[in-house]
């Protein structure tokens, strides 16, 4: 029987309304325009390595499935202009600077919030695991949709260190919970992240489709195997049906033991 539900965020709950370029452009100017604000001006190239020092950072973190964070890109951009007078607890609000641009573009899908709702009224645990550069940007784009209340826990790789597919991720809600891998299934749009994962850690994997314009190409070379999720949904709102089909598989095996 299905006991808990771990979701995936972004693309999964919640979608990005706005252009990435443009957005990550703004945020930089907002960090760097708190850093001068407030006695800390940084030289004219400073937002272009940030830009670039992150995303070498992603695709690290993607080989590595150990979460680089957008704090430890801006410690290192600074550490490239040779700038070591900022204090340290300027550098999280700088960071969240940052994220003022891209917080406000984070829109829950439609069937988001009623689809928590059913699965919580009956009676099962409800986990968010979002492989994120900041943890606050999760808890903000959560708390935005209005989404924050369904989740005990509610983590990222900016606040666990691991990434998924890896199961370290998933660990802590097992932890948590207290119940059997195979008892649980993890909701995602992304087969080499959500699906592995779920697969690596015993659980169910269900795909949530269609949430992309063109195929996601996996962040590594992986099996068919374990790409191929359990179930396909396009719609969350399919969730509570699927879970009754799942739980209707294993009663006849129950009753025959």
């Amino acid at each position: 029987m299905i006991q808990g539900i771990i979701f995936d965020l972004g693309n999964t709950l919640m979608y990005f309304t706005g252009d990435w370029g443009r957005t990550n452009a703004d945020g930089v100017e907002r960090m760097c325009n708190y850093l001068a604000e407030r006695g800390y001006p940084v030289p004219v190239s400073f937002a272009e390595n940030f830009i670039q020092v992150r995303e070498s950072g992603r695709r690290q973190a993607n080989d590595s499935n150990v979460e680089y964070t957008t704090e430890q890109a801006l410690n290192d951009t600074l550490a490239m202009h040779n700038i070591c007078w900022i204090p340290d607890a300027i550098l999280p609000h700088a960071v969240a600077r940052f994220y003022d641009a891209e917080d406000g573009q984070w829109v829950a899908y439609a069937d988001a919030r009623a689809t928590l709702q059913e699965l919580r009224d009956r009676g099962l645990k409800l986990a968010l695991l979002s492989n994120a550069m900041d943890h606050g940007a999760v808890m903000r784009m959560v708390e935005r949709g209005n989404l924050t209340e369904f989740f005990d826990p509610l983590m990222s790789s900016a606040q666990l260190t691991w990434r998924k597919p890896d199961p370290r991720a998933f660990q802590p809600i097992l932890n948590a919970w207290q119940v059997l891998p195979n008892e649980l299934l993890m909701v995602g749009d992304v087969s080499s992240y959500d699906i592995v994962g779920a697969h690596r850690s015993g659980m169910c994997g269900v795909l949530i489709q269609d949430r992309w314009d063109t195929p996601v190409v996996p962040h590594a070379p992986i099996p068919e195997a374990e790409l191929r999720p359990d179930a396909v949904i396009t719609q969350l709102s399919e969730l509570p049906a699927l879970i009754d089909r799942l739980n209707a598989q294993v009663e006849p095996h129950q009753r025959n033991d």
